[in-house]
């Protein structure tokens, strides 16, 4: 299963900037999302925007790459585990991510893992015996898996402005970028999200081409941040989910997450609350709604227990899905291909991509987007009848394309640019 987080921008950044967390599971094999909606549906997290350089550029990889070289296990756990990290920053419009932005939230990761956040004093005395320092380091990775040196910061251009929770961004072929082995990298993709996801995570085990966490770029990072979500408590919520933890309410009413220390309560809670709040039966200490599985503000989280850092580090004991990341071959500064299939490109990458046109039906313009514009600059697009008649020949200058229909007679037709092999598009005239 995979976790999401959601954060609905009901007006503008201004109002989002003022907005609280939900967050819920679906139906789906996912573990819910932080929205300001009022809905109850998947697992996720939001933080902050930023701006950033990088050295690095994006890898084409192949299913044999992202499935990576076996390793033998790492059979004795450290007391101190470091996880390289690779962070795919998808640049469009106003994405811009700096360096310093993503070391800011690699700083804050550090922090609440390892409980040095100053906030601990905040812990009520009836939880103070259960804040557990987690023990476990994040660092950008030093080689990539062709063993060349990387910063661990890839920036990626895309045609795509704004992406959602169908796993696009993490496909070189459909506008964002490819994971890298998850064996030996966390992968976290920082783009712009649509209606104000926050953010949504893997769970372990889940498949390699899609397993890391995936974070609004409004919602990365701690530097110049405003409003709720300035501490990047997102990126920590989420990579608790990446490394097996539930929702503290267990992702149903009054449900159970499966760690002993946690209090049950009845669903999530929002903003920053105060005092002894018991939603779910009598227990005298209440909700611990300052955990940072809840979805409570940045700033009124600020503690893992001891029953749920047992959970994470489990999951890189011998049998566990993260053990791999504990060979560290993403740290080395130089050697050997982590994996030798790294760069070979995959014929599926370089067929052309379905347009993505909105809204259908229409009745004066219809938006066009080409995910593929910056791979085969395309140069017209074109309206057809169904019957095949050429109804309307438009230029096409960047990844979207304003078409205006309002003279055309009411009912279908098929659209297609100039790039030969791209499927075909269909939209209703009302």
């Amino acid at each position: 299963m995979r976790r999401i987080i959601i954060l609905f921008l009901l007006i503008s950044v201004p109002a989002w900037l003022f907005a609280q967390k939900e967050c819920a599971q679906d139906s789906r094999p996912i573990h819910g999302n932080y929205s300001t909606s009022g809905n109850y549906s998947n697992v996720g997290f939001n933080t902050s925007s930023i701006e950033t350089t990088s050295t690095t550029t994006s890898s084409i990889s192949t299913s044999s790459a992202i499935s990576s070289v076996p390793l033998a296990p790492v059979l004795v756990v450290p007391a101190q585990i470091v996880v390289p990290v690779v962070v795919h920053i998808l640049q469009s419009g106003s994405v811009a991510v700096s360096d310093a932005q993503v070391q800011a939230q690699l700083d804050a990761l550090n922090r609440d893992f390892q409980a040095a956040n100053a906030d601990l004093v905040r812990v009520p005395d009836r939880f103070k015996q259960l804040v557990a320092s987690c023990m476990i380091r994040f660092e950008l990775a030093r080689v990539d898996p062709a063993g060349k040196p990387t910063t661990g910061i890839l920036r990626v251009k895309t045609g795509v402005t704004m992406f959602s929770m169908d796993d696009r961004i993490k496909y070189s072929s459909k506008g964002g970028d490819n994971a890298w082995p998850s064996a030996h990298y966390l992968n976290i993709w920082v783009g712009n999200m649509v209606g104000g996801i926050m953010g949504y995570s893997s769970m372990p085990g889940d498949h390699p081409s899609t397993d890391g966490v995936v974070l609004n770029h409004q919602v990365f990072g701690t530097l110049n941040k405003q409003g709720r979500y300035t501490l990047g408590r997102v990126a920590v919520h989420e990579i608790g989910h990446w490394l097996g933890l539930k929702h503290i309410w267990g992702d149903s009413y009054c449900g159970d997450d499966g760690i002993d220390d946690t209090p049950k309560q009845k669903g999530y809670n929002r903003g920053c609350p105060s005092g002894i709040l018991n939603t779910c039966g009598d227990d005298p200490k209440g909700d611990m709604y300052m955990n940072y599985m809840d979805l409570t503000d940045d700033s009124c989280m600020y503690m893992f227990t001891l029953g749920q850092k047992a959970k994470m580090r489990s999951v890189f004991d011998v049998n566990g899905a993260r053990n791999s990341l504990l060979a560290g071959l993403a740290l080395q500064t130089d050697g050997d291909p982590i994996d030798p299939n790294w760069g070979q490109s995959d014929p599926s990458e370089i067929k052309p991509q379905p347009l993505q046109i909105f809204p259908v039906p229409a009745s004066t313009v219809i938006r066009v987007e080409i995910t593929d514009f910056e791979k085969f600059k395309q140069k017209k697009l074109f309206i057809y009848s169904l019957m095949g008649q050429q109804i309307m020949q438009v230029p096409i200058r960047g990844n979207q394309v304003i078409v205006p229909i309002g003279t055309l007679t009411p009912g279908q037709y098929l659209i297609k640019t100039d790039k030969a092999g791209q499927p075909v598009g269909k939209f209703v005239k009302m």
